[in-house]
Parts: structure tokens; sequence; C-alpha cells
């Protein structure tokens, strides 16, 4: 992306993390032949399977408490126990203590469990989870609103960019099914749920403020920003009520005047029920931007320094300090840069500072798409083209393949102000819902035509949906493990699948795509620079949207964008770089080792077929197989 993940932060299971954890070393995984809504638990190991079963079980208790994570998992209610697609969840105040008694009792019950006796993915996943627990208690003392068991992504419950005024909408939209009018029924209970949730969550922000916690003032005018566009057309235009219209033309049973009706009765509920919800929550957002600091960096609040340590922790930077991570950003910045000073030069463009040129570059309307409705469409359909072009030579890099589909998709116009560029969010489990890639195409001088192909290859394939796709897939996984993320290892594998598009040749005649890919990898080491900027040596918000222009060659509404996404998620800036080195690192190591061994697509499975797990795992597989080889 130039991103997020996976957009489920809401959600009490799920959010965009990466923990520190571990040794382990495990076996690797057979991939599967379909994908099951549930770990096949095939293990003939009585431990292993045992403790698969507990983790199964807890599985069921974390989506009962997230339904609308179960629906984008697309578990069945069988699976589940209960009918979950007309429920929303908990976001009231009590959610918190919640999720903490649920991890201490996980912990509890973990503790318990001889980790000797496990074998294969029984072993992994205990080291996923430890390490996920490990680390959210660490964070406890910390976080409050933005707390869950497995998983922390941001010390805000609201933001301009992320909390359920946005998320819950979304998933509506995009995730719940509309297949017949027992699911519109469930729509329409679940936008019922939908006000009321809000406005209990309302209630969140203002226990967060009284802990001390808010985020930066300009990070919350732009949460009622978004709460003003939401909020702002009729209801009947709304567009909760809009896309179940235009859904609903495709379900052949349901008449033209039902969908009339279901649209009109989707219109009252968002003006008797969502619209107040909506109020209520940015009159909370009204009472604390008064005490909100004015600062972007988490510095600013109580015990600011541990809070990023933790952070930083939190996304791959292990025991590296805040200063390391800085000088290290540095360092890449300085070494890409004279990448693209030589590749510049040689395409004749020779003349002044190198990101100078550059940016001049970028503003050259024969790389720029038309800003209209018909340029949008245009730039749609060449990432279509992209994506196909890449997907014949998968077999090139990888053994195992997906076989989930991926699509593009345009970010919401309601949403595109405070979004990010670029985003995945994954299949559902029983392959009624794609793998989405989404770009924001508020402004299209924001994507200069030699700039898609790497954005491509880093959501789509061999990126984001490659790795997520595959680890669906994996035979015996269990259904925790499909609630988690880990940023360093998903955002590393994507970043480093942009080099690994390189490798496959797709920019052998296309030197202004390969400035496209040295830019996008300059921009994520500069994100080291600025993430350690604004939260560990206080760079204000300005400073740091200055550097970033200065010295990537995105346009300043871009960076500033992605500034106050970094100011909101500290430290998940800096899991991109951090895993893309510990990747190759890896692959420098089982080149070394095994000289004329070595294979790439097997190399590029291992670090696949385990699924997404803590930085500290995947080097122990990775470890593993190089031993087991030898």
């Amino acid at each position: 992306m130039r991103p997020i993940k996976t957009l489920l932060s809401l959600a009490i299971a799920t959010g965009l993390v990466a923990c520190t954890d571990p040794s382990a070393t495990t076996p690797p995984l057979t991939p599967k032949t379909s994908s099951p809504l549930g770990a096949e638990q095939q293990m003939q190991n009585t431990a292993s399977a045992a403790f698969l079963a507990m983790m199964d079980e807890y599985s069921k208790t974390l989506l009962r408490l997230a339904p609308t994570l179960a629906t984008s998992l697309g578990v069945t209610e069988d699976y589940l126990g209960i009918k979950f697609n007309d429920k929303l969840g908990d976001y009231s105040v009590n959610s918190i203590a919640t999720a903490k008694a649920l991890r201490a009792r996980m912990a509890a019950d973990l503790s318990k469990i001889n980790r000797a006796a496990l074998s294969g993915t029984a072993a992994t996943t205990y080291d996923v989870v430890a390490a996920s627990l490990a680390m959210t208690e660490k964070f406890e003392p910390y976080v409050f609103g933005g707390f869950s068991p497995l998983n922390i992504f941001t010390p805000y419950p609201v933001s301009q960019l992320s909390g359920i005024h946005i998320e819950l909408p979304r998933a509506l939209q995009t995730e719940h099914p509309l297949n017949n009018a027992n699911d519109v029924e469930d729509y329409l209970t679940r936008l019922s749920l939908l006000g009321p949730a809000l406005s209990e969550h309302a209630d969140v922000v203002r226990f967060d403020a009284k802990q001390g916690v808010t985020p930066p003032q300009f990070a919350i005018q732009g949460a009622l920003n978004v709460i003003a566009s939401m909020t702002k057309p009729a209801a009947a235009d709304n567009p909760l009520a809009s896309s179940l219209g235009s859904r609903l033309t495709a379900v052949t049973e349901i008449t033209a005047q039902q969908r009339a009706t279901y649209v009109a009765r989707a219109a009252t509920i968002i003006n008797d029920k969502v619209y107040p919800g909506y109020a209520a929550l940015a009159a909370a957002l009204q009472e604390i931007l008064p005490q909100a600091q004015t600062e972007a960096g988490i510095w600013a609040l109580a015990d600011g320094e541990k809070r990023y340590q933790l952070a930083l922790q939190n996304y791959g930077a292990g025991d590296k300090t805040p200063e390391q991570v800085h000088q290290l950003g540095l360092a890449e910045v300085k070494r890409i840069q004279g990448e693209i000073d030589s590749l510049l030069t040689s395409l004749g463009r020779s003349e002044g500072d190198v990101m100078t040129r550059f940016i001049a570059m970028t503003e050259e309307p024969s790389f720029l798409y038309p800003n209209t409705d018909a340029g949008r469409q245009k730039l749609l359909a060449d990432l279509n083209k992209q994506m196909q072009t890449v997907e014949a030579l998968l077999p090139n890099i990888l053994l195992t393949l997906p076989k989930a589909s991926v699509e593009v998709r345009r970010i919401a116009e309601y949403e595109q102000d405070s979004a990010p560029g670029g985003y995945y969010t994954s299949p559902s489990l029983d392959g009624s819902r794609p793998g989405i890639y989404w770009i924001n195409l508020k402004d299209t001088a924001d994507w200069p035509r030699f700039s898609l192909p790497t954005l491509t290859y880093h959501e789509a394939s061999p990126g984001h949906h490659l790795q997520t796709a595959i680890a669906q897939e994996i035979k015996d996984m269990p259904m925790i493990r499909n609630t988690l993320w880990f940023s360093p290892y998903g955002e590393g594998w994507a970043l480093y699948a942009e080099l690994l598009a390189k490798e496959l040749g797709l920019y052998k005649d296309d030197p202004y795509g390969d400035l496209g890919r040295l830019q996008s990898e300059l921009f994520r080491s500069a994100r080291l620079v600025v993430d350690t900027g604004l939260h560990y040596k206080k760079w204000s918000r300005e400073q740091a949207i200055a550097w970033m222009h200065k010295n990537t060659g995105e346009s300043v509404a871009a960076v500033t964008r992605e500034i106050e996404r970094y100011s909101v998620w500290p430290g998940q800036a800096t899991s991109y770089k951090m895993g893309q080195i510990r990747i190759l690192e890896l692959r420098a190591l089982a080149k070394q080792k095994l000289g004329a061994q070595f294979d790439l697509r097997e190399f590029n499975d291992q670090v696949l077929i385990h699924g997404a797990v803590p930085l500290a795992v995947l080097s122990n597989n990775i470890n593993a197989w190089i031993n087991s080889k030898l």
C-alpha cells in the first residue's frame, strides 16, 4: 500500500500488529488444496491436537466478540455456534475490561502448555500466540480504548484514519453478504445497531481522555471531518443506503419494488439512529478537542518515551533504539537516492538535485492521468492489466500459488480525504469474496503512471494478496491465526515483493517503472526517519511533511496524509522496511549456506507457507529449513 493492511482494527481480535516472540523451530507446513472454514486438525501428536483444539475454542470466543470479523473471514454459523451476521459487538467502555480479562485468561491457559510437546502448526501457533499475549501485556498499562487481547494497533480508538466511525460502515458496504432477503434483514439489523455503537464509543473517547490519552488536535478535527462528510447527505443518499440499493440489483430474487422498500427502510434507520450516533461521537470529540495535544508525536503523552519504544518493538524493531532506527533510515535514504540519481542520469535527466529532478518528472503531463472520471477509469484498467501480467509470471518465484482471486477498487469518496494511498483487504475463507486492492483516487496526480506497477506488485501479487491467500489456504491453520496480522512480516513481504517483481524482469524495458520501484523503497525508508522524527525527536507535523516531500518526491498533499497517519499509528510505518531487511538477510543467509542447493522459489515458499508470524518465528522457520536441506 502506501498504507494499511487490514482494516479490521475495530474488531477485538484483529488489527495491524507485530510482536517480538520467543524462539521456535518448526517444520514446514503443507499447503492445502481448498480453503476450509475452520482448522483441520490432522495432528498425530495428542498434545498438539489438544492445544489446537483449545486455540479453536479461543478463536470462537474472539469471533463471537467481533461479529464483523467473523463475517469478513466467512466462517459459518455452525462453526461459531451462533448467528452473527445480525450483530456488531460491544464498543462500550465495558469492552476494555472484557478484552483485558480475556488476555489474562489466555495467558494463564497458555502457561499450562508444555511447549516442548508441540510440533508443526501447533508449535508455531504457540509461539505466535505467546508473543502476541506478551506484547499486549506490556501495552496494557498504556492503552485503553484501543486494547485487544492479541493486538495493539494504535493507542487511539478514534482518529481521522481509523475507528468504528470509518470501519463499521466500510464493513457493511463491502463485506456484509447480500444474497437473499434474510441477508438484507441482517444488514438492516446491523445498521440499526450502528447508531448505538457509535454512541457507546463516544464514552470510550471520553474514558481515554480522562486517562490523558487523546490523538493530536488535527487528528480529532480530521475525524470530525469524516463524520461531517458521512452525515452530510440526506439519509436516502448516504452510502449505507445507496450502496444497499446498488448491490441488491444483482440479487434476482428481490424485485425492484422490494429493493426500493429496503432502501427506504435503511434511510429511515440512518436518519433515526445512525445520524444521532454519529452526532454523539462528534460531541465527544468536540469535548476533548481543547485538551488534546497540539504536537504530532506520542512523546507529548505521559510516558511517551516508553509508549514509543513499545510501539517500535510491536512493529519489528526488536531491541533497536529509536535513534538506531532513525540512523538506519537516513542511511537507506542516502543509498536509494544514489541509485535514483544514477538511473535519472542514464535517462538524460542530470541537471539539479536528485529529488528536485524526480519531483519535476512526477509533474510532467505525459506521466499523469487526467483527474476526471474517465482518467480514473483508465487508471483502474491499467492496474487490472498489470495484475494479469504478473499473475502469469508467479511460477518463476513460487512453488505454491493461491486460488483466491484479487480485484482493484477505488476507495470510497466519503473517506478519501483522510485515507492512505492504497491498501488491501483479504478474501473470505469460504471464497465468496475476493481479495481487494483499494486505491485512493481523490487526485490522480498522486499516481504518476510509472508509480503504479510497484503499487500493484505491493498490494496484489506478489505482495499482500499472494501472502494472505496462501496463508488462508494452509491445510491445518487454526482459525485464531487467521485473525492475526504481523505488520513487519506482511508489509515486509510486500516490500520484498516489489524487488521480486524486478527480479521477474517486469522493469527490464521500463526504466521509469524502475524509478517508481526505487521511489517506493525510498518512501518506506524515509518512514523510518519521519516516524522516529515525530515520536522520538519531537519533530512538528510541518517539519516532518517538509522533510518527506523534499526527500521522497511525493506530492505535498500525499505526504501530508502520510505524516498524519504516522502520527496516530506510532511505529507502524517502520514495519515495512524492518520486515524487508530481515527477509533479505534471511535470503542471503540461505544462499550462503545452501550454495547450489538454494532455490528462490523454495525460499519464498518457506517464507509464506507457515502463515503470518513475528519476525523471530520467521527466522527460526528459515533456519530450520536450511538445516533440513543440509
